[in-house]
């Protein structure tokens, strides 16, 4: 098998030559690398009518692997949402190119707007109509629309991760016309802790609201840089690992050198509505003493609360530590406080969660 199958040729010339910068990003810089984690996404089984789907790909820079995305899947328009000036003009530069050399056949449109913007979202399709999605029923997911996202800034990477996740549940941003999945690009560190499972030390608020919002997949990993006795992956969640039989790339992929990375694929899950911000309170107050019992975080809920919530949870739930307990023990105990009359008002909850929702 070619393992460069969806390598554009008509980009060659313009990925010969390595970025000189990566502007705060890390990049995936060989082809092969690209090809495998395509290959392990297995896009064009998900989307059998390229013809139909339109991409929206957010701080792509030098985009190997967006471009061999785009390659292997001919969408009906790939937008690249840049802001950086010399992202720009490369862009501008291989657009241009291809309109002399394929007629653009790749349907690549460059937007030069901040991606951190919500705002910019809004303009893309109310007002530019660059692209017009299809707001589709959550019993599936969205087979035209796919977001890529490169997030693997240090200043806002992370954060940014945790929000779009958030769109999921809140049906908000792109995710308010279904169910639409991400790949995105993201620092190891931070695959460490939004992928740990019940019991790992790493887990936090972030991972079990992924794993309670969506389905996600670890699809790459780097390598380590250095020679070690310890095994590729370790400070992963190891049963992570053993279930998503992730591909490791070269370290030698990435620029900037020494540096890290991981892909992961994410699927928003079709949830019914419930209230979201209580449950972030509940997370918030449990996940503050992790490796302490249910029972005694339950007193932090609010006056009286292990009282008259403990004896509507099993026992055993209550003798837990919060980082041990399944999303769905997550979910009794939530719904058991929502139900409960003295539940905690707006008004108590407001000086607790402070996340940065803004205003999608």
């Amino acid at each position: 098998m070619n393992v460069v199958r969806s390598f554009n040729p008509s980009l060659a010339p313009f990925m010969k030559q390595l970025p000189r910068f990566s502007y705060g990003s890390k990049l995936i810089v060989r082809s092969r690398e690209c090809q495998e984690i395509i290959d392990k996404l297995d896009l064009r089984k998900k989307y059998p009518n390229p013809q139909n789907l339109d991409i929206i790909d957010v701080f792509t820079g030098y985009g190997l692997l967006s471009s061999m995305i785009n390659y292997e899947l001919k969408p009906r328009k790939h937008v690249i949402i840049e802001d950086g000036k010399a992202n720009i003009e490369e862009w501008t530069s291989r657009i241009g190119h291809l309109e002399k050399t394929t007629n653009n056949k790749e349907n690549f449109i460059l937007y030069p707007h901040d991606g951190f913007n919500w705002a910019t979202y809004n303009r893309l399709i109310d007002q530019d109509k660059i692209v017009t999605p299809r707001t589709v029923g959550r019993s599936k997911i969205h087979d035209e629309l796919l977001i890529i996202g490169n997030l693997t800034s240090s200043s806002f990477g992370e954060s940014l991760l945790a929000q779009w996740i958030m769109c999921s549940v809140y049906r908000n941003w792109l995710q308010k016309y279904g169910r639409v999945r991400m790949i995105c690009v993201i620092p190891e560190g931070t695959a460490h802790k939004f992928l740990s499972g019940r019991g790992f030390p790493k887990r936090n608020r972030s991972a079990i609201k992924r794993e309670m919002f969506t389905d996600t997949k670890l699809i790459a990993i780097t390598q380590l840089l250095e020679v070690s006795s310890y095994p590729e992956g370790y400070k992963y969640d190891p049963n992570t690992l053993v279930n998503d039989q992730p591909y490791c790339i070269s370290s030698k992929a990435i620029l900037p050198p020494g540096t890290t990375l991981s892909v992961i694929e994410i699927e928003p899950k079709d949830l019914k509505s419930f209230d979201v911000d209580l449950l972030e309170y509940i997370l918030q107050i449990l996940m503050y003493k992790a490796t302490g019992r249910v029972i005694d975080s339950l007193a932090q809920i609010a006056p009286g609360a292990e009282v008259e919530l403990a004896p509507k949870l099993p026992p055993e739930l209550l003798t837990k530590c919060p980082r041990d307990l399944t999303t769905d023990e997550f979910m009794s105990i939530f719904q058991v406080i929502d139900t409960w009359a003295f539940k905690p008002t707006i008004a108590d909850r407001i000086d607790i969660v402070q996340e940065d929702t803004r205003s999608f």
